[in-house]
């Protein structure tokens, strides 16, 4: 009798157990892996089970296995995985323009910009040559170009080559005139520099907008086949999520017609600049939320960039001794912004590079949101600040969002712009997290490479990636392997009031996911850079495969 029940228990609990297996469909298992989940406990699990673009499951090798029916299991061969990475802070529409535009970076000389614009002339004949990426603090006395040769040479066509940090220009004379540029032209928030009674071509922060106004627009189709490829790219590099930090009225409308019709992938939170047609917008609209685009926060930009010495600076620069730098918008224009993003319920994220920029900013968000819970409005690039200002980040709730290549591509002169005691205080990603409790990582493409792994290198050693026998920038503020990783992971989607759908591998979100060569988190530094995406992973269908 005892042996029947038994029986009969054991072909119960059977016959419950196929059909609760024949019940748990899923679309995609990957196992035999090492699954950092970026949970609240960092958990490392074996294997997940993906359903309808979700994540239904994560856990041990044999309970995802043998607890579902799936036609499509992924061994991953001990390969390390993580959440699909984000890039904090970026420019979408930026990068893809490279691909139509002169690729200036890395120029040693004045020269070699020139011999670069005259080659892709030679091969592309626009009607207006533009380039981006030169930066004066790789040359032979560091100083400004004038642009006599560009004129000489592109008499007839308009030529604007922006520098790396797009916050400073060199425009030929046929832009400057196409521009209504003279030597008497002043603009509010920008420079033009003048010598001899004639401009230089220099052109620094919102002056540059007067010749950018002027070039034509490309068509629609063209704009769209750039982006598509620059989508590519960042899926190459495991990026599944970028924060786009500003974007037009026309680009916004762009973005809504091709992510609402499948035309773009990439997850996008756009941040949009405060003009007058995007106010209206979200006056009327608010939110948008959608199809993989995000928008629910203004991009403000406060002052210029150090390389430029556009940064504004409590005391002035320690190689310029009259110049402080230069806050775009009054302080007054600034906290209306701030009140009206308070006021329709959108995050301000604003880039403030120098002291004083954050200074203000930081007061200003005081002022407009004070104790605010759960606002998350963010401070970019957070670059130079007074030590007296990092309190804010406690006590205001404010979130870094910050570009650890910056440190290491401008590590090399920063001392000379600002000298030793401010530079101390700059890039201070550490304290900051310290602080704050979060940090979001970022490049700022395509003024940095795109390379997440990049970022993570640089976040975490502090040094440049060409050096790694090197000295480290104030070694003090290196990030730990864990906090780089929940930087381009969690942290970043918590910034974006992501949290509860993407940023961490767990039951309920999106089957966003990266599997790597090699595991970034314990082998050696120096081999983090010799570490390639193997796949990545977009709602559970792959998009980029390295094989």
């Amino acid at each position: 009798m005892k042996i029947f029940k038994t029986i009969v228990l054991y072909s119960f609990l059977t016959t419950l157990l196929v059909s609760c297996y024949q019940g748990d469909q899923a679309d995609l298992i990957v196992h035999n892996a090492r699954i950092y989940t970026c949970d609240q406990n960092f958990s490392i699990v074996e294997a997940m089970a993906i359903r309808d673009g979700k994540i239904i499951q994560v856990g041990p090798e044999r309970e995802i296995l043998n607890g579902f029916k799936c036609d499509h299991i992924i061994d991953a061969e001990l390969r390390p995985i993580y959440p699909g990475f984000y890039d904090a802070h970026c420019h979408f529409w930026g990068y893809a323009n490279t691909f139509n535009t002169v690729n200036l970076n890395g120029c040693q000389s004045f020269e070699e910009v020139l011999s670069r614009v005259t080659e892709f002339y030679n091969n592309n004949q626009t009607e207006w040559i533009t380039g981006r990426g030169w930066d004066q603090n790789l040359w032979t006395g560091q100083s400004f170009p004038n642009n006599d040769s560009l004129t000489a040479m592109f008499p007839n066509t308009p030529v604007l080559l922006r520098r790396i940090d797009g916050h400073a220009a060199i425009a030929n004379a046929k832009a400057l005139e196409l521009a209504g540029i003279t030597a008497e032209t002043e603009i509010e928030g920008g420079q033009i520099e003048v010598a001899n009674g004639l401009p230089t071509g220099i052109l620094i922060d919102n002056a540059v907008d007067l010749v950018i106004d002027q070039i034509p627009e490309l068509g629609q189709a063209k704009k769209l086949d750039l982006l598509q490829k620059a989508e590519q790219k960042l899926f190459e590099q495991g990026l599944t999520t970028i924060n786009d930090a500003g974007i037009t009225g026309l680009q916004r409308e762009d973005f809504i017609k091709w992510y609402t019709t499948k035309q773009l992938r990439i997850k996008n939170y756009s941040m949009l600049f405060p003009e007058d047609d995007n106010l209206d917008y979200v006056r009327e609209n608010g939110e948008f939320d959608s199809s993989g685009l995000h928008i629910n926060s203004f991009k403000l930009i406060a002052d210029g960039a150090l390389g430029s010495r556009g940064a504004c600076m409590i005391a002035p620069y320690s190689d310029s001794v009259k110049h402080f730098g230069t806050i775009l918008r009054s302080a007054e224009k600034i906290e209306n912004i701030a009140k009206f993003a308070s006021n329709v319920d959108f995050q301000l994220n604003t880039h403030c590079i120098g002291d004083s920029a954050n200074r203000l900013l930081l007061n200003i968000y005081q002022t407009v949101i004070g104790q605010t819970p759960d606002h998350r409005w963010k401070i970019e690039h957070a670059q130079i600040m007074h030590p007296d200002d990092f309190k804010f980040y406690e006590y205001l709730g404010v979130i870094p969002s910050v570009q650890p290549t910056h440190c290491t591509s401008d590590m090399a002169w920063v001392e000379d712009r600002i000298g030793k005691a401010r530079a101390v205080h700059a890039y201070a990603y550490q304290t900051l997290l310290a602080k704050a409790g979060i940090i979001a990582l970022g490049t700022d493409f395509p003024i940095e490479n795109i390379s997440v792994l990049e970022t993570f290198y640089a976040a975490i050693t502090r040094k440049k990636k060409e050096d790694h026998a090197g000295d480290a920038f104030h070694p003090e503020e290196q990030l730990s392997r864990q906090d780089a990783m929940l930087g381009i992971t969690r942290w970043a989607a918590f910034s974006n009031f992501e949290d509860k759908t993407r940023g961490s591998l767990e039951a309920g979100k999106d089957a966003d996911f990266v599997i790597l060569t090699k595991d970034i988190m314990t082998i050696p530094e120096a081999e983090i850079l010799k570490t390639f995406v193997f796949k990545t992973y977009l709602d559970g269908e792959m998009v980029y495969s390295a094989e």
